[in-house]
C-alpha cells in the first residue's frame, strides 16, 4: 500500500513537471524514500487511534507476526478504517509534499 501510493505521488509530480529531468534511479530513490515516510505517518495515525482504547500493543504484534490480517483487524478495531486510511494517506501527502 505504501510503495503504490509513493509511486503514484511520484508518476503525478512527474506528470506535472515538478521533478525535472530525474534519471530512472533517482526516481526509485525517491519513491523509497516517500514509501518510508509515507509508513511512518501512517504507523503514527494509527497508534493516535489505537491508544485511547489500549490497543497499541496488539496492533504492534500484529505488525510483528500477522501483516496477513492487519488490514481486517484494523477495519474490526478502528470504526470507519476505509475513511479514515484514505483521509491520513491524504494528510501523509499534504505533509510530505506540501500540496493537496
Amino acid at each position: 500500500m505504501f510503495k503504490e501510493t509513493a509511486e503514484q505521488w511520484v508518476n503525478d509530480l512527474k506528470a506535472r513537471g515538478k521533478l525535472g529531468d530525474m534519471d530512472e534511479a533517482s526516481l526509485r530513490k525517491l519513491v523509497d524514500d516517500y514509501t518510508g515516510r509515507i509508513e511512518a505517518f501512517y504507523h503514527e495515525a494509527v497508534h493516535r487511534q489505537l491508544e485511547p482504547i489500549g490497543k497499541v500493543a496488539e496492533y504492534e504484534r500484529m505488525i510483528l507476526f500477522d501483516t496477513q490480517y492487519l488490514h481486517k483487524y484494523l477495519n474490526q478495531t478502528i470504526p470507519g478504517y476505509p475513511a479514515f486510511r484514505f483521509d491520513v494517506l491524504q494528510e501523509a501527502r499534504k505533509a510530505i509534499l506540501g500540496d493537496s
